[in-house]
């Protein structure tokens, strides 16, 4: 008989109360000696307590295991408090379950210290907050571009920026905001990006900044320094031949370092001396005309906002121009797909961003084999974009920086600012105007913002 098997030590104790009770109960009624009873109640009374020490050997180990649990303490190792193989099963379960744990419990600790390095040596400032306002993260590039230690609650910023506070509490998940703030007499420029989220039924704010002034001027002076070549090649276009016949102007009508007698200039001197005065009057029309340009390039009109559906509005665009397409056997092709919905726009202004991305598109397939111009539009509950491609040779990658910049031109009658212009325009209804890559021809993308 196995005496090991923790069933049969329950049933036997059991069996050894059971017996015990009766033998008590005989002695009782059929005995007269006072001792039988009290040592059959005795024994009885022992095989409860052995069955109970049993139980209670055989659950101390879970409440062991439990207890760890509440220290948080993974390093214990169980043994069998009774014999069998019941309990060496379960000991060996205890201790596995305990050695996952440990396992789970080192590798939080590795990732917990590697987002903690992450966070304190990112160049990037991040900040993270609970709804009350007390801050959970502050990394070491915050605290230097704050130039403040590490603060408690995010109110504290407003001690010495109360702006910057308001934007902080104030941004929505996802959204981007510039800022511009002084900082112990530095001016800095901040771009701020938010992110709401909720663990625990807590809910956190994780707001990044970072000081992008140097890039800013770095932009700032390659616009620059594209604007200023354009502008000097047009000048030099047009000044240089002002220059050469002005010089040659004066070299007929001059003797001697003085001027020369009327009597003294031929027939043909006098119409090459008209007819550079009409070059010279003739390029700087030009380059007025080029002055005003840039004019009115600078004076962007203020939006007039209307309900426009963006379909409707590029049928009557295609209406417009689909005759000058027509004339130079050119496929225009429009396509849709999603939701007609409408939007704020200004219909004046986003009519010229498109036919001035047809009439480019147009010039480009004037000289290849049958010429194709599409205009694809897709609208959903969240975004809609109007792509035009074309299958014309492309615009080479040497230049795909400089299409946007104002004034430049590889056409000899263009002024340039179409396609700045255009650009302008869809930043101002909070859009924008990109060129994608294309395996053949161009395509360009319109963004408008719902």
């Amino acid at each position: 008989m196995d005496f090991k098997h923790f069933r049969l030590q329950i049933v036997l104790r059991c069996a050894g109360i059971l017996l015990g009770c009766l033998a008590l109960a005989w002695s009782v009624y059929e005995t007269q000696f006072l001792m039988t009873p009290i040592v059959f109640g005795l024994f009885t009374l022992l095989q409860l307590i052995a069955l109970i020490g049993y139980v209670e050997n055989g659950n101390k180990q879970i409440n062991d295991f439990l207890q760890s649990f509440f220290d948080k303490d993974y390093t214990r190792k169980f043994t069998p408090k009774l014999s069998g193989k019941v309990f060496q099963e379960v000991s060996n379960g205890l201790n596995k379950i305990m050695e996952d744990y440990a396992k789970l419990s080192l590798e939080k600790e590795e990732y917990y210290q590697y987002v903690r390095q992450v966070n304190e040596h990112v160049e990037v400032a991040l900040i993270s907050f609970k709804a009350d306002g007390k801050i959970d993260l502050m990394n070491k590039s915050a605290q230097r571009l704050l130039q403040s230690p590490l603060l408690y609650n995010i109110d504290a910023i407003g001690n010495y920026d109360p702006e910057l506070l308001a934007i902080l509490k104030g941004l929505n998940s996802g959204e981007r905001k510039l800022y511009k703030t002084q900082l112990n007499g530095e001016w800095m420029n901040l771009a701020l990006v938010a992110k709401k989220f909720k663990l625990s039924d807590k809910e956190y704010t994780l707001v990044a900044l970072q000081d992008i002034r140097q890039e800013l001027q770095q932009n700032e002076m390659d616009a620059w320094q594209k604007l200023i070549r354009v502008l000097t090649h047009e000048i030099m276009n047009s000044m240089t031949p002002v220059l050469s016949l002005s010089t040659a102007i004066r070299t007929m009508v001059d003797e001697d370092s003085s001027p020369k007698p009327l009597k003294a200039v031929s027939q043909d001197e006098i119409n090459d001396i008209h007819r550079s005065i009409s070059a010279i009057e003739n390029r700087s029309t030009g380059l007025l005309n080029f002055v005003n340009a840039y004019r009115d390039y600078t004076r962007l009109p203020e939006l007039k906002l209307e309900e426009v559906k963006p379909l409707v509005l590029l049928e009557e665009i295609i209406t417009l121009v689909e005759k000058d397409f027509q004339k130079e056997n050119i496929a225009l092709e429009l396509s849709f797909e999603g939701r007609e919905e409408a939007l704020l726009l200004d219909p004046k202004l986003m009519t010229q961003v498109f036919i001035n991305l047809l009439k480019n598109a147009r010039e480009a397939v004037a000289e290849v084999n049958n010429p194709k111009v599409s205009v694809r539009l897709d609208q959903t509950e969240s975004s809609c974009n109007v792509l035009v491609s074309d299958n014309g040779p492309g615009i080479p990658e040497e230049l795909r920086e400089d299409i946007f910049v104002p004034f430049f031109t590889t056409k000899k009658q263009g002024t340039g600012i179409g396609l700045s212009l255009s650009r302008q325009i869809m930043k101002a209804h909070g859009g924008d105007l990109k060129l994608l890559e294309s395996e053949e021809g161009s395509r360009f993308e319109v963004r408008m913002n719902r």
